[in-house]
């Protein structure tokens, strides 16, 4: 498990964490959700895929 202040020192957390963070931005603009409102849907649909990014039935 890492740490927050070891994720902040890995280049490619940060770069996870930065594409998310566009990918919300993206959602609240073509939604026109809240921010809280994409990171959820982001969150359920990140849930209903399986680990070949196929959707679960």
């Amino acid at each position: 498990m890492i740490g927050l202040l070891d994720a902040l020192n890995d280049p490619e957390v940060m770069a996870q964490i930065a594409e998310r963070q566009r990918v919300i931005d993206r959602v609240v603009e073509k939604m026109g959700v809240t921010r809280a409102r994409a990171i959820e849907a982001l969150d359920d649909f990140a849930t209903n895929l399986c680990h070949d990014g196929q959707t679960l039935h």
